[in-house]
């Protein structure tokens, strides 16, 4: 009895092929996941120095307010999402009655809230700036609309100086 010669199986020849392919695309698939879990942090960042930023302004528009009112509601935002080394500052220091404008502004340093990446690799840092119009006399009010559109010009407008800076205050 003559058997027929056998030829090897497709699948015999590529035996260790899958594991070698695995181990090739498994890390750039993790970094790309990594790099994923990173840039949602820092959006989280972002919205919540905006959020903070916003909400201190508004208590701090109304009449009687001051701005260690409107401190202390930015900290108990960031607090919330537990962010560590934020700065706030609002401006004017001193809110009174002839108080046009009132200007917070909050800023989130990246490398002291990731996640993943190492404490020390970047320097960045989200910012959240607004400028709200207090709740104040008419006479009051309408000095502010011209403040209020300077400072609009100059946000459209940035100053050659303004360019040199890093492009993560814009994130």
């Amino acid at each position: 009895m003559i058997r027929p010669r056998q030829s090897k199986l497709p699948g015999r020849r590529r035996r260790g092929a899958a594991l070698v392919e695995m181990a090739i695309v498994l890390p750039l698939i993790m970094l790309f996941f990594t790099g994923l879990l990173e840039i949602g942090r820092v959006l989280m960042l972002q919205h919540t120095a905006d959020a903070a930023a916003y909400e201190a302004a508004r208590s701090a528009m109304v009449p009687g307010a001051t701005a260690a009112e409107a401190r202390q509601v930015a900290q108990q935002l960031v607090d919330a999402a537990g962010l560590a080394s934020v700065v706030i500052e609002v401006t004017p220091e001193t809110i009174t009655e002839l108080t046009p404008l009132i200007t917070v502004k909050v800023d989130i340093p990246v490398n002291e809230n990731s996640w993943i990446a190492p404490r020390n690799v970047a320097v960045l840092a989200v910012s959240s700036e607004v400028t709200l119009m207090c709740e104040r006399p008419p006479v009051t009010r309408l000095a502010a609309v011209d403040d209020l559109n300077a400072k609009k010009q100059s946000m459209q407008s940035p100053s050659p100086s303004d360019s040199q800076t890093t492009t993560a205050d814009s994130m």
